[in-house]
């Protein structure tokens, strides 16, 4: 099976940008439910931090968001930023002077991906209609972005598919921790069937676990999966076949 991390790196590398990854196990605190002050503070400071002042990409919104309300909830409280000193200096971190945080699309946006993809493409997606699923954290990429996200898909030589749930929430930490499904998932699974997709895109990590729990007929694929089946890095008989998980729960 053609691994997540491994494709981020390996995409990322062929088009020109080169990323280190941290340790596997970091989180930044944004899968718990109800959130506390360890996982809505220490935990994703903590993961700036480890940055080293390095830019930090993210191919979770729900990360992102979580990094950076984290900032801005020491802005409105300064009692909260002491506490999160006092509390990162205990476990042998600092509190960083910005996030320094931002989404892998934002970066990968920025340096025309679509006319890189008219250069590369060896699989063309032939029209297929795909419905492009930015969850609840839309805000969180730069204004443009979804702009380019959109014109790079299309380039892939697929159709996008608007359909009503492209903004619902997934059920975010709540439907990540259950098995039980919250009812979000198959709704919006259902209304992207219902707008004629033949496949969920996704640009959240938070989003992309939740949904792929759900037992659809259609597939829910990461962006840059998408990307990789473009590119020939990937089996498009493998990730754009419709089964329950992508990445086998």
């Amino acid at each position: 099976m053609f691994e997540r991390f491994l494709a981020t790196e390996e995409i990322t590398h062929r088009l020109g940008t080169d990323l280190s990854r941290l340790a596997s196990d970091d989180c930044c605190g944004g899968v718990e439910d109800p959130p506390n002050f360890f996982s809505g503070i220490v935990a994703p400071l903590r993961i700036i931090d480890l940055a080293a002042g390095n830019p930090l990409v993210t191919s979770c919104l729900s990360c992102l968001a979580n990094m950076r309300g984290a900032f801005r909830r020491m802005e409105d409280n300064p009692e909260t930023r002491r506490r999160a000193a006092f509390s990162m200096e205990i476990v042998g971190y600092q509190v960083p002077s910005s996030t320094n945080a931002r989404h892998l699309l934002d970066l990968l946006a920025e340096n025309n991906l679509a006319n890189t993809i008219r250069e590369r493409k060896t699989v063309d997606l032939d029209h297929l209609p795909v419905a492009l699923y930015y969850g609840c954290r839309k805000q969180e990429l730069n204004s443009d972005t979804p702009r380019r996200v959109e014109t790079a898909i299309e380039t892939m030589g697929a159709k996008l598919v608007p359909f009503s749930s492209a903004l619902q929430c997934c059920g975010g930490p709540k439907s990540y921790q259950r098995d039980v499904s919250l009812g979000k998932g198959p709704d919006i699974l259902a209304a992207a069937q219902e707008a004629g997709a033949s496949a969920v895109v996704t640009v959240c990590g938070m989003c992309q676990a939740n949904l792929e729990k759900e037992e659809a007929a259609i597939p829910v694929i990461p962006f840059l999966q998408l990307l990789a089946v473009t590119l020939g890095m990937a089996d498009p008989k493998v990730w754009l076949r419709p089964f329950h998980s992508v990445e086998g729960g």
